[in-house]
């Protein structure tokens, strides 16, 4: 899962974010507030009706 920076909108995983301990390297906020979920663009909803 990606997730984005809402101070600088840097991309990274989460994986990456708690090797940082919840600190952003391109901005150097330290908060977990900070990272929203990156929703993947290919991901579509299929509604199938009856």
């Amino acid at each position: 899962m990606t997730y984005v920076c809402i101070e600088c909108m840097a991309e990274m995983d989460y994986d990456e974010i708690n090797a940082n301990k919840l600190k952003c390297p391109k901005c150097s906020k330290k908060r977990s507030n900070i990272w929203i979920k990156k929703k993947p663009a290919s991901t579509t909803k299929i509604v199938k009706a009856r």
